[in-house]
């Protein structure tokens, strides 16, 4: 029974991987850039939030950064942000109103040095039904029942 509570237990706790976040990093020069995101592959008309950390051999960089973020689908501009920072970390939240490819251009400057890394790429994607939760409760069901058959099946063999 104890068994059967730690699977169960392992299970439940592997749900939020389904909301895990994706990332990529750009080199511009001696600067690291690092996008991450949640969730991963973001949804139109749902708020995402990006975490861009700009870093070097070093780690973070703690100087000010002063820069210009835009998104932009195809020519379209569809956000432009000036930013300003000084603990080498740049939060945002978009929501994105129709699914398609985004690129995010950042454009900074560090020291009287501009740096302009190479394009991020987001890919969003349409809503689906609302099966997202009910699917997770089936993977659920679905590892439990592997896992009450799998210990019967190790018990039975000793």
């Amino acid at each position: 029974m104890k068994k059967i509570f730690i699977l169960f237990s392992v299970l439940i706790l592997l749900i939020p991987i389904s909301y895990a976040n994706g990332g990529c990093i750009k080199i511009a020069d001696d600067i690291f850039v690092q996008m991450s995101h949640a969730p991963q592959v973001p949804k139109v008309n749902e708020k995402a939030s990006f975490l861009f950390s700009f870093g070097n051999n070093e780690g973070l960089i703690n100087q000010e950064i002063n820069g210009q973020l835009r998104i932009v689908k195809g020519e379209e501009l569809i956000l432009k942000k000036e930013f300003q920072i000084k603990d080498g970390i740049l939060d945002l939240k978009h929501e994105f109103n129709e699914p398609g490819l985004y690129e995010i251009f950042l454009e900074f400057n560090i020291n009287d040095k501009d740096y302009m890394p190479e394009d991020f790429v987001v890919e969003v994607v349409e809503k689906r039904g609302n099966g997202g939760y009910s699917a997770n409760v089936l993977f659920l069901l679905a590892g439990i029942l592997i896992g009450i058959l799998s210990s019967k099946l190790f018990k039975g063999r000793k």
